[in-house]
């Protein structure tokens, strides 16, 4: 064989597998129109991303087409949307009420997904003027429960606002935390905004002051006399307990005294009682006697009327001088008895027997 009969069975082979390989593509790849017919589906959307030409369309989940132009709805307005241009194999009927939802994958290319309604309708024209509905589904909506994915986004917003909220106090806190020292904030200033004090500031005085107090404690003249007045203290506190000990003894001692008294109280309760009763009975017989030398005083009045006229042994007696000293004899003596009464009365007053029987 010459060299030119092999080199035209060289190119015939590589020819023929050309022809093949592009067969291949065409039966397989992204012109599948070429070898049928098919009709158009606008999906109108406000925007998409990651959709071209050559898309793969899927009819609830299975292959019905490809995206044959994605352009804008009017190129002067670009807030006016985007349309999709879906060509699909006319051995696939779209219900009316379909929704164009573009899914991207966490990794792959994005398709567009029609998802027809849940009840039966009637089926889209298929002569290129049927439109429907597009949604742009993000990935984490495909993983994630849509409620859950509003409620994390209102979270976020939520967050978003605390942050701007903390903000000021977050300044301020940097302000109070801001390193200033003493000598910053006691420097005279002619500016009328003199460095305030804060937290730092307020920490080296704290330092310092416990330094100060640890120089002072580590003295040992100091440390002497702090040791001396804990031991007085120690001394002050034994004879505390000794005078609680010597109060205890005197509160004790006079609860007995109380008790002593209480008794002597009674016995005194009693006396007055017992003296109250000698007073009754000395009165009911102060009234006796009484009574009776009313009536002998009534008797004297009649006899002495008598005498006075002079009937009578009384008359005689009356004019015997003897007899007229004997009477006055007998009236000072039942004088003095009644001086003497009357002073015990006033003793019983002053020994308080009379008011305590009463």
């Amino acid at each position: 064989m010459t060299d030119r009969k092999q080199n035209v069975l060289v190119g015939l082979f590589v020819l023929a597998g050309l022809m093949c390989l592009a067969t291949l593509i065409v039966l397989f790849g992204e012109s599948r129109a070429l070898f049928g017919q098919r009709y158009q589906i606008t999906a109108r959307f406000d925007r998409v991303e990651g959709v071209r030409e050559g898309t793969d369309v899927n009819l609830a989940g299975v292959w019905v087409g490809s995206v044959l132009k994605v352009m804008l709805a009017d190129p002067s307005q670009p807030h006016e949307g985007v349309h999709a241009i879906l060509d699909i194999d006319p051995k696939y009927s779209v219900p009316q009420g379909s929704i164009a939802v573009v899914l991207t994958p966490l990794m792959g290319q994005p398709i567009i997904n029609i998802i027809p309604p849940p009840v039966a309708a009637a089926l889209l024209p298929q002569d290129g003027t049927a439109a429907i509905r597009g949604e742009v589904k993000n990935p984490l909506e495909q993983v994630i429960d849509p409620g859950l994915m509003a409620t994390l986004e209102k979270t976020t917003f939520k967050i978003g606002e605390l942050a701007g909220a903390l903000t000021p106090a977050a300044q301020a806190l940097e302000k109070l935390l801001e390193q200033r020292s003493i000598e910053q904030v006691d420097r005279p200033t002619l500016t009328p905004e003199a460095v305030t004090a804060n937290l730092s500031t307020a920490v080296e005085r704290l330092d310092n002051v416990l330094k100060h107090i640890g120089t002072v404690l580590g003295d040992p003249e100091v440390q002497s006399n702090l040791k001396q007045t804990l031991a007085n203290f120690k001394a002050a506190s034994e004879e505390a307990k000794l005078a609680v000990g010597g109060l205890n003894a005197f509160a004790e001692q006079a609860q007995k005294t109380m008790v002593s008294a209480h008794g002597v109280v009674e016995k005194v309760d009693a006396t007055v009682v017992s003296a109250h009763q000698h007073i009754d009975a000395l009165g009911m017989r102060l009234r006796t006697n009484t009574e009776q030398l009313s009536r002998v005083l009534d008797h004297m009045t009649a006899v002495g009327q008598q005498m006075a006229e002079g009937e009578g042994t009384v008359g005689m007696l009356l004019r015997d001088p003897k007899f007229y000293d004997e009477l006055m004899l007998t009236v000072q003596r039942l004088g003095s008895a009644a001086g003497e009464l009357e002073v015990l009365i006033k003793q019983w007053q002053k020994q308080g027997l009379l008011g305590a029987a009463r």
